[in-house]
This record gives structure tokens, sequence and C-alpha cells, in this order.
């Protein structure tokens, strides 16, 4: 090969590794959501266009499963997850991280049990439906801890949320652990009461945007802008609370009039509360909890150090 050919085939490959890169670049940033209300914010984000310059792509779930298990599997680059999840697929060893706490519901998940049964000493044997290795199966624990009783005191048996609430509905079991809309529900179809919430025992049980560990080495700035435009769409709701629900609801096959109040139970989290969530000593403590509550339950596959579950880069960036 001549020299002529050397430099004509030198610059073609020069020119397909900046084609290849720049395509790489202009990827579209994938957000997994589902029916929850705190996923309508991003469409609130979309139709005000905060996410500027950086192409964002929605890709929605029927289930939140679904989601969450498309999210570890790189379909898409950020998800919505909760600090159990967070860490339930960490300790597999899938390479993301917490950006940011997003919101939570405080009262919204507890322990229904029988109006006959006497607390604590009651609950001693009996049988209570919880979906395993899940929040709920965790915060089950600490209700139960709150009464001086641990989860051997007690028989669990394995059901989905919706599940429990049935068996416990038809009499199947003495007690269940769910969220509601189901909490509620077995309460006042089952003749049953609620005796311990997540308001018991709050800052567990929260909602928060993890990203691939992928993007946040790749596309950092990319992705600051995109949580930006989250804080961006719930001042615009706040300002805007008519519209908003408006397209909010229609995503949730919700009328705004039952919407608005839902979404309003939710408190968000700002910018500045978020560094002084991942500057508390709470914060590690409640991590370490979970994590050792999925030791103990044979939930993961590997060692992790808890500091590294989560970066406050992003939230840093934000603020400053």
């Amino acid at each position: 090969m001549n020299v002529k050919c050397c430099t004509v085939l030198s610059l073609l490959l020069f020119i397909l590794f900046i084609y290849t890169g720049c395509y790489m670049q202009n990827e579209p940033i994938r957000i997994g959501v589902n029916n929850w209300p705190p996923c309508e914010v991003w469409y609130i984000a979309e139709a005000q266009g905060f996410f500027g310059d950086v192409e964002v792509e929605l890709e929605r779930y029927s289930a939140w499963r679904d989601n969450m298990s498309n999210f570890y599997r790189g379909k898409t680059d950020i998800s919505h997850a909760t600090y159990f999840n967070a860490l339930y697929y960490t300790k597999k060893g899938v390479s993301a991280k917490i950006v940011i706490t997003a919101d939570t519901v405080l009262g919204s998940d507890g322990l229904v049990v029988d109006r006959a049964i006497e607390m604590p000493e009651g609950l001693i044997g009996k049988k209570i439906a919880v979906e395993i290795n899940t929040d709920e199966h965790f915060l089950l624990n600490k209700a139960l801890e709150a009464y001086g009783l641990m989860e051997g005191d007690v028989i669990l048996i394995p059901a989905t949320s919706k599940q429990a609430m049935e068996l416990f509905v038809n009499g199947e079991v003495d007690a269940c652990f769910t969220y509601n809309p189901y909490l509620n529900q077995a309460a006042d179809w089952g003749n049953g009461t609620v005796v311990w919430t997540t308001e018991d025992a709050p800052g567990y049980m929260e909602d928060v945007l993890v990203v691939s560990q992928e993007m946040l080495n790749e596309r950092c700035k990319e992705v600051q802008v995109v949580i930006e435009a989250w804080f961006k769409a719930l001042e615009y709701i706040k300002a805007n609370p008519d519209t908003s629900y408006a397209l909010m609801a229609k995503n949730e096959r919700m009328s705004p009039e039952v919407f608005g109040p839902f979404f309003s139970s939710f408190h968000f989290y700002s910018p500045e509360e978020n560094m002084n969530i991942f500057r508390s000593e709470g914060f590690l403590h409640r991590l370490n909890e979970i994590g050792n509550f999925l030791e103990e339950h044979h939930s993961n596959n590997v060692e992790i150090d808890m500091s590294k579950v989560y970066t406050d880069k992003i939230i840093s960036g934000i603020v400053e």
C-alpha cells in the first residue's frame, strides 16, 4: 500500500471515529417511568423544554418491576427506585448510583392485623402475608422490632402486596404488610386495624433516582441537566398546579380532582434537602440496616462499600 492510500485510509478512519463518537454522544438519555405520580414529573419537564439541548427519551412500563429490571439490564439510563431496591441490585454486582432522594409519602406502607389480636403478644405465632425480599419485608421487620418482636416470632406467608391484602380479607392470614390502596382496603374489608405505618419509621421508604455508572462516567454534565430539569419541573408544578395536574393525571388515567390530592401527599425533596440527606449520619445508617437485612436473608452476592452506593456529585453541582 503506497503513502497516498495510507493517508486516505487514515483520513477515512479518523472521520469514522469522529462520526461514531458524535453519534454515541447524541444518543438519548433513557429514563424509565411507570404509573406512579412522581414519574409524571418528567412529562412536565419534557413539555416545558427543561431538558434543553439534552435529548431525553421517556420509556414507560406498565409495571414498576419491569421498569427496574430493564434499568439494571442496561435498557435505560435513569430510573426510579427505593433505597432497598437500589441496594438489592447493587449488591448483586450491578453498577449504578443513587444521585438524589426524590420523594416520600409517609404512612402509605403498613401492618394490618385482625382487630381481635392484642398487640404485641397476640401476634406471636400468627400468620403474616408479605412480599418476601422487598421493601415490605424489610419494613415488616421494622414494625416487629417496634413491638419488641422478631421475624422468627411470626409465620411469614409469601404473597404479592395485592395478594397479601386478599389473604387477609379472606381470613387466611392474621395480618398483612402492604401498601395503599391495599393497606386501607385490608383494614376496611377485613375487619382489621392498621397498627404501624412508615410514619413510625420515617426515612426508610424513600423514592430515589438511580443512574447507571456508565452514564455518570461518560455524560455527567448531561445527567446534571436532566436532574436539574426534575427540580425545575417541580417548581413549575407548584406554580401551575391546575395545568400540571391535567397533564399528569391523563397518564395515570385519573381525573385531575383525584390526582391532585394524591400528588400533594408526596413530599418532594429540594436540592438543599438532598445535600443534607447525603451528609447526615442517618442516611448511611439506614443504608447499612437495609444492607444487613439483605445479607441476613441471602439476597446479595457481593460485599459492597455503602459509601459507594450513592454520589453527591450531581446534587452538589446543582446547589453550587
